[in-house]
């Protein structure tokens, strides 16, 4: 699994600036850094076999600081992050072939379910992104801020976590990168369907499986989708107002947030790869 960590340094971050700290995920939150919710889920899960963490170099030390504190299994590399977010992971992915699921560092909320979701799909498609119901994220919590995209068979929202069949599949990441990130405001499918697309969609005349269908033809890419009805999936850590609202999800799901998920399954390897320089890539704390 990668993890995007990484933060552009031309625009300010308010909510790391409030922190005092140099990145927004390692802010606290919830009684640890936000980047430690991540890596925690991901570290657990049999699902994930190593994790590629692209972050600057700077931040490499107290990256590595949160992840001795965790328990997990496999290996974890520290990569420096790119300005561009598909060089980013391609630099995280170098040398693996198989598939990769992808998050970021403040998708604090990422469950077990999500993981599974997304990596079974990937039997079947080349690229994968996950969605949620309005419903589902109005129902998450009363002040869940979103946008959503509007099409013939509801809205939706899109969650950060996604998954890659292999190396080939990296150029689709470009569909979904914002400024400095990965978009959530639901133009990523927008743009992948192109002009015609987007017109048949503001008049809500494609349905989720018409807008995938289309967006795959203009990508080459079988591209699939997983709709999870857990709507703090779509819930990440942009501002004031979304940390609050991940704050109390997270403290509401009390201590047994942090145990390890139960679930069997075959596993869906992460990236096997090496840092920018040799002392760069570490081994998980408690891993073999």
């Amino acid at each position: 699994m990668v993890v995007l960590a990484g933060q552009n340094k031309d625009v300010s971050d308010p909510l790391a600036e409030r922190f005092g700290q140099s990145h927004r995920s390692l802010i606290p939150l919830a009684g640890q850094p936000m980047i430690a919710h991540v890596l925690r889920t991901a570290s657990l899960h049999p699902r994930v076999e190593s994790l590629a963490i692209c972050i600057e170099r700077e931040a490499f030390g107290p990256v590595w600081d949160v992840l001795t504190r965790l328990p997990g299994r496999g290996t974890v590399a520290l990569v420096e992050a790119r300005a561009n977010l598909a060089d980013s992971v391609r630099d995280a992915v170098e040398g693996w072939d198989g598939p990769v699921l992808v998050t970021t560092a403040d998708h604090a909320l990422l469950s077990v379910e999500a993981i599974d979701a997304v990596a079974a799909a990937l039997a079947g498609s080349d690229a994968v992104i996950a969605l949620s119901p309005r419903d589902c994220v109005e129902a998450a919590h009363r002040s869940a801020p979103h946008r959503f995209l509007a099409l013939r068979d509801g809205d939706y929202a899109p969650c950060d976590v996604y998954g890659l069949s292999g190396p080939e599949a990296i150029g689709a990441v470009e569909v979904f990168r914002g400024n400095g990130g990965l978009d959530r405001s639901g133009a990523r499918i927008r743009r992948a369907a192109g002009l015609l697309g987007l017109l048949m969609m503001r008049c809500r005349m494609l349905t989720l499986g018409k807008a995938i269908e289309l967006a795959s033809r203009r990508l080459g890419l079988r591209l699939g989708v997983v709709v999870l009805r857990d709507g703090g999936q779509a819930i990440d850590v942009d501002d004031d107002r979304s940390y609050a609202v991940v704050r109390d999800l997270l403290e509401s799901r009390g201590p047994a947030a942090s145990a390890s998920p139960a679930v069997s399954s075959s596993a869906v390897s992460g990236p096997a790869i090496s840092s920018p320089g040799a002392g760069d890539a570490r081994r998980v704390a408690g891993s073999g």
